[in-house]
């Protein structure tokens, strides 16, 4: 009788079924898994592509030299938004401030690669300063700014004084002239110009972002102090700028006491609540000041700082001082012979212990040292 030596049956038709079912199930969760991943990386990749385009319109704040921002893209060097992506890659109208390309393709063959997002789909941009993904089926947006003024419209404003700190007063405010050089927004460049007003204040508004060269001319030598500013967006800079020499000395015109309040000087401080004057010591011999008294019939105010050359000397909140107050120094100020020092008398409110705030232009006030110099400060007009 012949043995069976082995069992050779197969898999049934069953078994057979349920392994094709669970392949058919393992392979459709592999399949959503692997496009799950793929759109997860198109959305990093869109968003990395957008945040590219941004820096290539308004600059990236993180590239600096020295501590002063360095890019500021298309817009600082064109001074107005681009039209359309086009214009980050080819000049869009031979323009001789455009310093592009500012975007570069990622592949060679596709001459506008920058402008699709991940999934072949092309960005919405029309010159504002919003830029869409639409690929995904869902809006992806990259915001340039709060506002366009935020990139276009900001200020530029400061105080020229000569070397010992002496504005031009009333003499040579006409004899300063400013002059900001910015991208024009077609191409080119304007040149923005200002004289000073007695308090060797200026004031620029509608500057773009970028680094702008900026000229403080004293037209009596056709002497030229240039410099640059560097504006930001959504910024309201301030500088102040000293000639090399002491070109403005006018001390006619004070009161009492040993020092001598320099005419022309009296000017608002860039916000309107507040003011500040220069006296000079002409003695012969150091002055030593220890309080100052403010006597005015409007408006209705109280201060809060005294500042002696940029040090805060009196700061009561509760109470501020007001008319006719002696306000003491925190620290005896000192004045040499020949010196000069501004005074700033700043944050006036309608109350002691607060209120709202008030502006102090038009308004005259006494002015008493402890020293016994008295003088009137006339503030003019708020800008």
């Amino acid at each position: 009788m012949r043995k069976q030596l082995s069992n050779n049956s197969g898999f049934t038709l069953i078994e057979v079924v349920l392994v094709v079912v669970i392949m058919g199930i393992l392979a459709s969760v592999a399949l959503r898994s692997v496009s799950t991943l793929t759109g997860a990386a198109k959305t990093e990749e869109t968003k990395q592509e957008l945040m590219a385009l941004s820096y290539a319109i308004a600059g990236n704040p993180d590239l600096e030299s020295n501590g002063t921002r360095t890019d500021f893209g298309y817009v600082g060097d064109v001074g107005s938004l681009p039209p359309n992506l086009d214009a980050l890659y080819a000049n869009p109208g031979s323009y001789a401030t455009w310093n592009g390309p500012y975007v570069g393709n990622q592949f060679t063959q596709l001459s506008d690669d920058y402008k699709n997002d991940a999934w072949g789909t092309a960005y919405s941009y029309s010159g504002g300063v919003t830029i869409i993904s639409t690929g995904s089926g869902s809006n992806i947006e990259c915001q340039l700014a709060g506002a366009a003024d935020h990139l276009l419209r900001n200020t530029v404003s400061g105080n020229v004084y000569d070397l010992d700190g002496t504005p031009p007063g009333s003499v040579y405010a006409d004899s300063v002239l400013i002059r900001l050089t910015i991208p024009n927004g077609s191409g080119s460049t304007t040149a923005k110009t200002s004289n000073t007003d007695i308090g060797g204040y200026f004031n620029f508004d509608s500057i773009p972002i970028g680094n702008h060269d900026i000229e403080v001319i004293y037209l009596p030598d056709n002497d030229t102090l240039r410099r640059f500013v560097s504006v930001v967006p959504n910024s309201s800079l301030y500088s102040e700028f000293h000639l090399v020499n002491n070109v403005w000395y006018d001390t006619s015109g004070g009161g009492g006491g040993s020092l001598v309040h320099v005419v022309g000087s009296d000017s608002l401080v860039a916000d309107c609540k507040g003011f500040y004057f220069y006296i000079q010591n002409s003695t012969g011999g150091s002055i030593d000041i220890s309080s100052l008294t403010l006597t005015y019939s409007s408006p209705n105010g109280y201060y809060r700082y005294i500042k002696w050359g940029g040090t805060t000397v009196f700061n009561e909140n509760n109470p501020k001082a007001g008319s006719g107050d002696v306000s003491s120094f925190t620290a005896q100020q000192t004045i040499a012979d020949g010196a000069s020092v501004r005074i700033d008398v700043d944050a006036f409110k309608t109350n002691p212990t607060g209120g709202s705030n008030v502006d102090v232009d038009n308004t005259t006030f006494t002015v008493l040292l402890s020293d016994g110099t008295s003088f009137d400060v006339t503030t003019g007009a708020c800008p």
